[in-house]
């Protein structure tokens, strides 16, 4: 069920010729998605107390399937749109007017111009292995001004649930039985695709237990929520950062 009205808002529904997310005859999926990712970015400003989000960055933006959302609701915004594909950014930066800056594997090569109030990252850690997991959750968070909101997904429980009941046309190219195997083992799974031998790039699996145990050795943010299966099938985290708010008392 929808959580909020947002018919009264008009949405640029230009697509990208280059768009890979969006699946001919599917398109409503596509756009549900990113009206669902609207919908969690006002929960999050309820539930954190946010009025406004001045400064918005989407990370892993690709052709704007969450932008176009976010734009019309925060059109007093400034967006930044973050992508490792150059005419992803562009495509963002044209239509939408937000400022594009290419992301990289290596995140000390990406600079921005000011911290963020709120950073949308959604299916980006869902593809990382666990150092670059753990890297980029560091840098989002350092991107982050102080009282900013930070909203990612992961693929949890549900996602996992989905592969061991063998669900047709998921996580078809890499090795589901290695990944659930060390899921169950560890809390955290991850897997190449099979046909990207260029960098690590693949599907990862987290438990709210794993996940959370991470929260917890970063005394600067608070977990402000973990919803299951809420975009998609992916879980999501809301994130709320206030510098030396948590004592180390767990040891980082």
């Amino acid at each position: 069920m929808p959580l909020y009205d947002f018919s009264h808002l008009t949405v640029d529904r230009t697509i990208s010729p280059h768009d890979t997310m969006i699946v001919p005859g599917r398109e409503d999926q596509y756009f549900q998605l990113g009206h669902r990712a609207l919908e969690l970015v006002q929960f999050s400003a309820n539930l954190c107390d946010k009025p406004h989000y001045p400064h918005i960055l989407d990370f892993g933006c690709s052709y704007a399937r969450v932008l176009r959302w976010l734009r019309p609701q925060h059109h007093y915004a400034h967006f930044t749109a973050c992508d490792l594909d150059p005419e992803a950014i562009a495509f963002c930066a044209k239509h939408w007017g937000a400022t594009p800056v290419l992301s990289s594997p290596d995140l000390t090569n990406v600079k921005f111009d000011q911290k963020f109030d709120l950073i949308w990252v959604g299916s980006v850690l869902t593809h990382l292995d666990k150092p670059q997991w753990l890297k980029t959750l560091d840098f989002l968070i350092d991107s982050l001004a102080e009282c900013g909101v930070i909203i990612f997904t992961v693929q949890g429980r549900f996602f996992a649930s989905a592969l061991a009941n063998r669900q047709p046309y998921i996580a078809d190219d890499v090795d589901k039985a290695a990944l659930l195997a060390e899921f169950k083992k560890e809390g955290f799974a991850y897997q190449n695709y099979f046909n990207r031998h260029d960098l690590d790039y693949g599907i990862s699996l987290t438990s709210p237990q794993w996940l959370t145990a991470q929260i917890e050795k970063r005394t600067n943010v608070i977990l402000r929520t973990y919803i299951e299966e809420s975009w998609g099938m992916q879980d999501v985290v809301v994130l709320y950062k206030t510098e030396d708010y948590f004592a180390d008392v767990l040891g980082s």
